[in-house]
């Protein structure tokens, strides 16, 4: 009985608003409606009408997948945007209502409107994979805002299983202008298929493309004892005491083990430059013959140390004080953040000089973005707690890439034009200030033509 009365009060409810509000009695001039199409998607401009009754405009289609979507505008608002698709279509139908306050709606109309590529499509239209040297260069250039990311695989070995494999080399969120990556496959191989797709950022793979047989471009190193190395403006710091000098570029020790955790500090074991070197030749190398410049690797020592030198201090012994306004225990505000190289074939002729290459970041760039992001520079989460992580540890330098379609040289020449500004943790003025511009390199390495 009481089930009864239960589906007799509601079918009572029912039908007396049915009475009242059966429906919205309105609609939205087609004039009223235009469409705009964008990247993934499209536009709504609306107008709503001068009525008092509305309250907002509804908007109903699918997406590229099949998936029901709506959208709703209010007068706040003249326009709404149609997400959710890739490769551009035309003709999308859509059903346009306008709703009250009691979110009834009126009679539909029907409208259809245009889209573009979205940004994970568009972005294979300027998408170029082409061999470099000792590795492969992708360069892009995408035209319009783009929501989404981009993932770059090679086909080699899976190393568990030992089965041919899609292996990840880089992931990387698309953003509008042109960019750059050069990667370097970890199993050596003389060809790469290189794989590249794209998703949106709702996980959906959108587009894949394959490039195949890219044969990196073959370079050699350099051996120190096939090249002479110059000063020409006498920087170099020279101290055997503290292990300071130039030939610390050339001894092979590419992190930092050769002082790894040394709690004096008087063996830096590496390369250190007199004040005021920016804007001038830091050293030049002589290959001995003409060579086409392939890369130039710049490394930084990585976290090896806990601390370099704080400054002057009365309870500091002498010798500590030697290097303490230099170092300012920040080794990284030392390293460069601008480069550029030049050839020539005429070291006394200083018009014969021309650019090679040239590198530069911001020297006040977030630290997760610096090309020495895992040195010394106060953030402790990339400290290095043992020589066995340390075996493990990837080395950190800057790669300055030549053309391969350059010209030969015999003479390279390396001028610093700025260093980093303190990272994060240094601020205090006399911390890490490094006013007086000096520059520290780990390691140098040449690579020519093979």
């Amino acid at each position: 009985m009481k089930k009864l009365i239960y589906i007799l009060l509601a079918l009572w409810a029912f039908y007396g608003c049915q009475d009242d509000d059966a429906y919205f009695e309105t609609s939205i001039p087609a004039e009223n409606l235009s469409f705009t199409p964008i990247p993934g998607g499209a536009i709504m401009h609306y107008k709503l009408p001068s009525d008092g009754d509305i309250l907002y405009i509804r908007v109903r289609y699918e997406d590229a997948f099949g998936k029901a979507m709506i959208c709703s505008g209010s007068y706040a608002c003249d326009s709404l945007v149609l997400l959710g698709f890739n490769e551009a279509q035309k003709g999308v139908p859509a059903r346009v209502t306008l709703c009250n306050n009691n979110d009834l709606e009126s009679e539909p109309v029907d409208v259809t409107f245009d889209t573009k590529d979205s940004g994970p499509v568009s972005f294979f239209e300027h998408l170029e994979v082409y061999p470099a040297w000792g590795s492969i260069c992708l360069n892009y250039d995408i035209k319009e805002e783009s929501k989404g990311m981009a993932h770059v695989f090679y086909v080699g070995e899976d190393p568990v299983s030992k089965q041919p494999d899609t292996l990840l080399i880089n992931s990387f969120v698309l953003a509008q202008g042109a960019g750059s990556l050069q990667i370097t496959p970890q199993q050596v191989r003389p060809s790469y298929d290189v794989v590249v797709r794209t998703e949106d950022f709702r996980g959906y793979m959108v587009k894949e493309k394959v490039w195949q047989n890219v044969e990196p471009l073959q370079i050699e190193k350099l051996n120190p004892v096939d090249f002479d190395f110059y000063d020409p403006e006498n920087f170099s710091i020279e101290d055997p005491v503290y292990r300071l000098g130039k030939s610390y570029l050339f001894d092979g020790d590419l992190k930092g083990e050769s002082c790894f955790g040394w709690e004096g500090w008087d063996n830096f074991c590496t390369y250190l430059s007199k004040e005021h070197c920016l804007g001038k030749p830091l050293f030049i190398i002589d290959m001995k013959e003409q060579k086409l410049p392939a890369e130039f690797r710049l490394y930084a020592m990585l976290y090896v140390r806990n601390s370099f030198p704080m400054g002057p201090s009365d309870w500091y012994p002498g010798w500590l004080e030697k290097y303490g306004d230099i170092w300012t225990s920040c080794y990284a505000s030392k390293l460069p953040s601008s480069v550029t190289v030049y050839g020539s074939n005429d070291m006394a002729d200083d018009a014969s000089w021309e650019e090679i290459v040239h590198f530069e970041q911001d020297r006040e760039i977030d630290n997760e973005l610096r090309w020495c992001k895992r040195c010394n520079n106060g953030d402790y989460e990339y400290e290095i707690p043992s020589l066995d992580a340390l075996s493990f540890a990837e080395p950190c330098y800057m790669r300055l890439s030549c053309p391969a379609t350059g010209n030969e040289y015999r003479y390279v020449k390396f001028v610093i034009n700025e260093v980093f500004y303190n990272p994060a943790g240094f601020e205090n003025a006399t911390s890490g200030s490094n006013y007086n511009k000096h520059v520290t390199i780990h390691e140098l390495e040449i690579y020519t033509a093979k």
